[in-house]
């Protein structure tokens, strides 16, 4: 069973932080102009970034839902973690590949942590190199992945990799390890160990977005066991809290970085999901096909919408340059007077960032997660049907 309501809110998540991110494009643009003009949306659309919460809380879900037929055996771990893994890590390479092309061919060499700054030339190297190594591996380091947006793809594998140790316990204790991961998280924090950032492997293991992911697994339990409670109320007492700490929630601080995002956007988010899911398992909510194509198509629209909105920053620049003198000038001028040049942006911005998304995910995700797939049913040949949802039980509340 396919759940739609799920890949629908996938899609919610992708267009959140795609928004987010459009407005920021927006901002710099007029800041590089020496302009004063205000973004086009504001404070609800600030707080977009809240889009990766939603992801956090998702995969949680996804993962118990897919394992609901697993043995605690180390090679239906290893099946898991292989099919995660090739869920994420090919379409990352391309996308960090092409970024690694960009700096070398724009800058001669791909960025690095300030902190190696101090030391010459052939140490900046080194670390340079390193910095594409972790990247590309998504392990936690002092600076972004070589693609920004990659740092959210460093918590979902260390997500991964605890979920499949997780396996190896009988099902029944599932709930259980559940609750020692999260009372890890919580132990750090008391003892001051948690960190606003995941810089390394300490602070990546007590960081608080894991309690998203934990939530997401949570809701997923709750679902597939039949304990649904009023599932209505449930969904729009978490999509009021959740556009509320849209409206409400002060810009990012160390604080809203991380324990912030889980009591503002977390928990709404945790809500929603089990809401939506609930309603789905008993029938009550259809889902526009649109919105599952483009939940489908979420992860390539992640990852390439940033691309597709600087490079549409650069049109309109040049644009503006060529037609300077004309009426159309101020169409393509980011932050000229006038709603028109933001309005035209957010509408080619996104248009264009789903329509790249579409043709990466048939031209390069879906070719490769099919030919992973085969790699896998040969490589896990006995454990592969266990990697199979089990069926949602009836409700019982």
């Amino acid at each position: 069973m396919k759940l739609h309501t799920i890949q629908a809110l996938r899609a919610v998540a992708a267009l959140l932080v795609l928004v987010y991110h459009t407005r920021a494009i927006e901002m710099d643009a007029i800041a590089r102009k020496g302009l004063n003009e205000a973004p086009m949306l504001s404070t609800f659309v600030q707080n977009g970034f809240s889009g990766v919460d939603f992801f956090f809380v998702i995969s949680g879900f996804i993962m118990v839902y897919v394992t609901g037929k697993v043995q605690p055996r180390l090679a239906t771990a290893g099946a898991f973690l292989f099919a995660r893994a090739a869920r994420i890590y090919p379409l990352w390479w391309l996308f960090a590949a092409i970024m690694t092309a960009y700096f070398f061919l724009a800058y001669g060499g791909v960025p690095f942590g300030a902190e190696t700054l101090e030391d010459g030339s052939r140490m900046m190297r080194e670390n340079s190199a390193l910095h594409l190594i972790y990247s590309y591996a998504l392990l936690p380091q002092l600076t972004v992945p070589i693609h920004g947006v990659g740092w959210t793809l460093v918590h979902e594998m260390h997500f991964y990799i605890g979920f499949a140790l997780l396996i190896l316990l009988p099902r029944r204790f599932l709930p259980l390890g559940l609750a020692g991961w999260a009372a890890i998280i919580l132990l750090g924090t008391l003892t001051g160990l948690q960190q606003p950032t995941a810089t390394d492997y300490i602070s990546l293991l007590l960081h608080p977005l894991s309690l998203e992911f934990l939530g997401g697994c949570g809701a997923a339990l709750l679902i597939c066991s039949g304990r649904r409670f009023k599932p209505m109320t449930v969904l729009v007492v978490g999509l009021i809290a959740f556009v509320a700490a849209l409206y409400l929630q002060p810009y990012p601080t160390d604080f809203t970085l991380g324990w912030g995002r889980v009591l503002f956007f977390g928990i709404p988010s945790i809500l929603i999901v089990y809401g939506a899911a609930a309603l789905e398992a008993e029938d009550r909510v259809r889902v526009p096909r649109s919105f599952v194509v483009l939940g489908d198509w979420s992860y390539a629209l992640y990852l390439g919408h940033t691309l597709v909105l600087s490079g549409l920053r650069r049109i309109f620049d040049a644009l503006a340059a060529r037609l300077q003198g004309t009426f159309l000038e101020d169409v393509f001028t980011i932050g000229a007077p006038g709603i028109l040049d933001n309005l035209l942006f957010y509408i080619v911005g996104a248009v264009g960032s789903i329509v790249f998304a579409g043709l990466v995910f048939r031209l390069f995700e879906k070719p490769a997660m099919t030919l992973t797939g085969r790699l896998r049913r040969d490589l896990f040949e006995d454990t592969n049907a266990q990697l199979k949802p089990a069926p949602i039980k009836a409700a019982i509340w």
